[in-house]
């Protein structure tokens, strides 16, 4: 092995470190307050309301721990060699609005504990997309994670579909809050990378999720994901791309 390759290598496995210490922290961290919040429970600690305001708050602390786990799993699938780089055009089916639906239910306790609401524009009209439903929801779980950690108190994470003129199906998910600087809009989808404004939120975040996204739409799909954040009215809107041979109406 050249010096060259093993200085590549001597990087790659420090970053896998770095990148592995932070995921356990996001884990760890987590689980150790519901740990915490089922002790003080059990002893008595909490009375009346209190019981159920922290049950709940651990319920959606662990959520966010699965949500972690199911993102390494994904992350472990892609990053595989026996990955598929494609999935066919043909066979399993999502319907949105049913994957938005099931998705924003993983967060609706968070959610409403800040007053945020999840609204899809459109309810009625049935978008087949040609993929896994469990990749689609994961796409919009880890956006929905994001406006539930970033987005203002009492506000709306908005869900809009539309048609192109050439057909591709874009999906926008749009919400308002501390928003995302225009240099790190290019770096956002990188794995392990969290933008200067959301280091400086009190969230937690492991970098994965958007890569995550990134992954499944580009790689999987065939389709994009972008992003981009209005200074003027602080909203950040994400925006999914479905082309014309991935998606038809149910």
């Amino acid at each position: 092995m050249s010096t060259k390759d093993e200085g590549t290598s001597s990087q790659s496995q420090a970053f896998d470190v770095l990148f592995l210490a932070n995921f356990v922290h996001q884990v760890v961290n987590p689980l150790n307050g519901i740990a915490g919040t089922l002790d003080n429970i059990a002893d008595g600690v909490y009375k009346g309301d209190d019981i159920k305001r922290k049950a709940n708050s651990a319920r959606g602390q662990l959520e966010a721990c699965i949500g972690l786990v199911r993102n390494l799993a994904f992350f472990s699938d892609i990053s595989s060699s026996t990955a598929v780089s494609r999935e066919p055009n043909t066979g399993v089916i999502s319907i949105l609005p049913q994957v938005v639906i099931e998705s924003a239910q993983f967060y609706q306790d968070a959610a409403a504990e800040r007053k945020i609401y999840i609204e899809l524009s459109d309810k009625t009209t049935q978008y087949a997309l040609r993929a896994r439903p469990e990749a689609i929801k994961q796409v919009f779980m880890n956006l929905f994670d994001n406006a539930t950690k970033y987005a203002d108190t009492e506000t709306t994470v908005t869900i809009v579909p539309t048609i192109s003129k050439n057909k591709t199906l874009s999906v926008a998910v749009s919400s308002t809050g501390i928003g995302i600087p225009g240099n790190d809009l290019d770096r956002i989808f990188d794995l392990s990378y969290r933008s200067a404004s959301a280091k400086n939120s009190k969230a937690l975040g492991s970098g994965i999720g958007l890569f995550i996204c990134r992954r499944i739409m580009n790689d999987f799909i065939g389709g994009t994901i972008s992003a981009e954040h209005n200074g003027r009215t602080s909203v950040t809107t994400f925006t999914l791309k479905f082309p014309q041979e991935r998606w038809f109406l149910r």
